[in-house]
């Protein structure tokens, strides 16, 4: 072969890998979804990230780029080395790992079942829901791991981070936040919600309603303004929605001290007691008994675009005086059951 071809061949290869790099750049570019966060205030990035810092319940991160991996086809539940299975519909998609007795595959229909049932009633809470559509085509992905190791080790995976500590957490929703919007990479509940009854406090009815309310709250936040919120709010919010505390709301007067003493609405409440998550339900409740549920949906609606302390001030609501009429209100749930 003489130099002169030797060079044209060359030269036809790379033309042609360029032009296929050229190709798969415009492939991506023209399927990446639009800009949607321009900017991100420093407020609501510090938001984010004390999220993830001081809950179990919220794997969720603020990227610089991204978030890209949008397509289902590239979850974590799709690698092949995994050997997850799954059952779907247009708007979910539940992974499992096969077992001799199909248990898993059973649970994860189940699953799927309630996580469709969900969906009226979120949207009947929050005024919109997020379908697959509504996400640029991608389908809430559902984790159901066989064990507390596998499940330490797929949130580990699903946050890109050596390893968690998962002790205490009954479900994790796991989110990334960027310039491309709010995507939900999975949530994953612990195998502990089956060893229950589905509609007991730790079955996997309520810690799926649990966990879906984040997805939904979360993916309704305009990222681009400063929408920092207190743990109360969203554990609260979310309580309130799976109906996890109702049957055993703030009776005894120790509950309502504790309240009255360290539950501010313009501060977090205690993290040793998990009062974000039974005291935050509470106030909603409150607030529903007050002003129905409109005032719940209202103010869920208003936290999308403010943050928690501009709430009470666009209502015109002092927080101390509300809070003052929160204790009230239990001290006389006491009193007319008593």
């Amino acid at each position: 072969m003489n130099k002169t071809k030797l060079t044209f061949i060359k030269f036809g290869v790379a033309f042609l890998a360029i032009a296929l790099l050229v190709g798969k750049t415009y492939d991506i570019g023209i399927h990446r979804p639009p800009l949607k966060y321009a900017h991100i205030p420093t407020s609501t990035q510090e938001y984010v990230k004390d999220l993830r810092k001081n809950t179990k319940d919220q794997g969720i991160t603020i990227k610089t780029k991204g978030p890209f991996d949008w397509d289902n086809n590239k979850d974590l539940g799709q690698k092949k080395e995994g050997k997850w299975h799954h059952e779907e519909d247009e708007n979910f998609i539940v992974y499992y790992h096969h077992d001799k007795d199909a248990l898993w595959q059973a649970r994860a229909q189940d699953v799927l079942h309630h996580a469709r049932e969900n969906i009226d009633y979120l949207k009947d809470l929050f005024a919109v829901y997020f379908y697959a559509a509504d996400m640029n085509g991608r389908r809430l992905s559902i984790y159901l791991p066989e064990n507390e190791g596998v499940y330490a080790s797929t949130i580990a995976d699903l946050m890109e981070v050596p390893h968690v500590d998962s002790s205490g957490s009954l479900g994790i929703t796991i989110t990334e936040v960027g310039p491309l919007g709010c995507m939900t990479k999975g949530i994953v509940l612990n195998p502990k919600c089956f060893a229950v009854e589905p509609y007991e406090i730790n079955g996997f009815v309520k810690v799926l309603q649990h966990e879906m309310c984040h997805y939904v709250f979360f993916s309704a936040l305009d990222y681009s303004k400063d929408i920092k919120h207190y743990l109360w709010v969203s554990e609260g919010i979310a309580e309130y929605f799976c109906d996890r505390h109702n049957h055993m709301q703030v009776h005894g007067q120790d509950s309502i001290e504790f309240i009255e003493n360290n539950c501010q609405l313009y501060h977090e409440f205690p993290h040793e007691k998990n009062a974000a998550y039974w005291a935050g339900e509470s106030f909603f409740r409150f607030m529903e008994k007050n002003g129905k549920k409109d005032a719940v949906r209202q103010f869920i609606q208003d936290a999308f675009t403010h943050a928690t302390d501009s709430l009470f001030i666009l209502r015109k609501l002092p927080p101390q005086e509300v809070h003052q009429q929160w204790v009230q209100s239990l001290a006389n749930n006491i009193e007319d059951n008593s």
